[in-house]
């Protein structure tokens, strides 16, 4: 039988002290600190995309010109009634990140208003806590409106970028612009548009004039996102514990104990990537009572602010034809790459383990554990099975039960745990000794993980409450299509050619990049965001290239 003993009382004290620790100081220490005012800084990749698209953006977030300590980014499209219609979240690393918003097949032609900011941005930094731009999404299925003879704009009106500037070199241009002083420089080129001219003013105060929320309850997510609950009894038991399971690819277990207020905080940490979310409470006679409040802004825009309505001329259907060609060629040339991330190890240090495919099978839990796992003791009490697990340090048998867990999720109905035949469940692992969740102290743990994170067919408890909550989006890397070279089996037809960021000037000052043409011929808007050095504003230059 394969076992081991991995550490002893002290050291795991102290592990799970030092996870205490980490796990409560977001939400019992944060609030009593200066919040950082921050800036939320984005340069939009394609801001006229079509649906079914990625639509990148390089979000940066400073405080006092340093990377901001946040750890999330949120970011989503308004429609023109005020409602966010996609949202996601993104991890920032060291106040930077480069994510993007899918944008969903049934998403109608339209502009949209984009936010991005972080969970205190909004309430603590005013304008600079939350960048708003315009985005234009053309859906070819629910086409915008078309004029008959109405021709929109010849896209953008930037100075022409002068031919010394550029030089060719096999199949590449190589581009080197003067750009003194400058720094944090990030560079798109995109083929122009109709919508390249089409503005709105976005004035901060104006479009919220209303503070409807003075005094909010605000937690920086400095390790991670925080999930807030809200119960919403009459009465509120500030001792009761709370436990939300996350499950996705991998599962994860917190606790809480609601405030005064019936607000819960769970600290996710690095825990990530999950779909949906299980509350339960161990009084397994009761529903839970329990709501799971959104983490982006409540606020919309006044109704005075109006979007400019989406149109095209029948002169812009070439436009929409090298559109539809573009997007199948990202997909090919620029796709984006999933960045791979080790999964997590199981959260808690255990004594023992077991691969039960090592084993005999038995036809339920009770029998398995009876006959394979000396250190937890089954037995039999008031006509229900119960289990205690043998206490290492001490030499002894804890009088409480162990925390019972499948895929993470915890399980209260010693009885279903027993009767539980295990025949989806891979391995199963035993903790002997106290060990501790926040402030709570369990009497060891009998856990279990299922073959396909699926709870290996146990019946999900009736009292529980399930909830879709998406984690942060995965982590994707935007390529440069130079990566390819030449490719006669598949057309290029990219409509966005580079997009390359954290770009520094060399010693003479020249901003130097590559990038690779496609098939498409005409205008293109070459963006340069960057950071003045004389003055320390965030500037935008624009040029006009044309490819022929």
């Amino acid at each position: 039988m394969s076992k081991q003993l991995k550490l002893n009382n002290v050291t795991l004290t102290i592990f799970t002290l030092c996870l205490w620790f980490l796990g409560n100081y977001p939400v019992s220490a944060q609030n009593s600190v200066q919040l950082p005012k921050e800036e939320v800084i984005v340069q939009v990749v394609n801001p006229v995309s079509l649906t079914e698209e990625y639509l990148w953006m390089n979000v940066t977030v400073t405080t006092d010109g340093q990377p901001s300590p946040s750890k999330v980014i949120y970011m989503e499209l308004l429609d023109r009634n005020g409602i966010s219609v996609v949202k996601d979240l993104a991890e920032l690393v060291k106040g930077e990140v480069n994510s993007y918003l899918m944008l969903p097949s049934d998403l109608p032609s339209d502009h949209y208003l984009l936010r991005v900011y972080t969970r205190i941005s909004p309430y603590t930094s005013g304008e600079k806590g939350v960048f708003q731009s315009l985005v234009s999404i053309i859906n070819p299925k629910v086409p915008p409106i078309i004029t008959l003879s109405l021709t929109l704009g010849e896209g953008s009106t930037a100075m022409s970028l002068e031919a010394k500037y550029m030089n060719t070199k096999d199949s590449l241009l190589e581009v080197a612009i003067p750009m003194a002083n400058a720094t944090d420089i990030s560079v798109v080129i995109n083929k122009t548009t109709p919508f390249d001219n089409v503005k709105t003013a976005l004035n901060h105060t104006q479009m919220y004039p209303v503070e409807t929320d003075p005094n909010p309850t605000l937690v920086p997510e400095l390790f991670g996102h925080i999930i807030k609950g809200k119960l919403l009894d009459n009465v509120i038991d500030t001792t009761e514990v709370f436990f939300l399971t996350l499950h996705g690819s991998q599962s994860h277990m917190f606790i809480d104990k609601p405030n005064e207020k019936g607000e819960l905080y769970f600290e996710t940490g690095n825990f990530s990537y999950y779909d949906y979310a299980i509350i339960q409470t161990a009084q397994t006679g009761q529903q839970v009572n329990f709501i799971l409040t959104s983490p982006f802004w409540d606020k919309v825009p006044d109704e005075n602010f109006q979007l400019p309505v989406l149109n095209l001329s029948q002169n812009d259907e070439e436009f929409i034809k090298e559109k539809i060609l573009a997007r199948a060629s990202h997909q090919y040339y620029v796709g984006p790459l999933e960045i791979p991330k080790a999964p997590l190890p199981f959260q808690y240090i255990t004594d023992y383990s077991y691969a039960l495919s090592d084993y005999n099978r038995f036809v339920d839990m009770a029998t398995t554990i009876r006959e394979y796992v000396p250190m937890v003791v089954v037995r039999s009490q008031n006509r229900k099975t119960i289990f205690k697990n043998f206490n290492i340090p001490y030499n002894l048998v804890f009088k409480e039960s162990p925390l019972l867990v499948i895929d993470g999720m915890p399980v209260f109905d010693s009885e279903a745990f027993a009767n539980f035949n295990p025949k989806g469940i891979e391995s199963m692992d035993i903790i002997n000794r106290y060990f501790y969740i926040n402030d709570q102290q369990f009497t060891g743990m009998v856990n279990l993980t299922s073959f396909k994170n699926d709870f290996g067919g146990f019946d999900l408890p009736k009292n529980a409450l399930f909830i879709t909550y998406n984690g942060i989006q995965k982590p994707f890397q935007y390529h440069s299509s130079l990566e390819y070279g030449n490719n006669n089996h598949f057309p290029d037809f990219r409509t966005t050619l580079t997009w390359q960021t954290n770009k520094e000037t060399d010693e003479n000052g020249n901003l130097n990049f590559s990038f690779k043409p496609s098939r498409l011929k005409g205008k293109y808007l070459l963006r340069i965001q960057y950071r003045d050095g004389l003055n320390n504003n965030l500037k935008t230059s624009q040029y006009s290239i044309d490819m022929k």
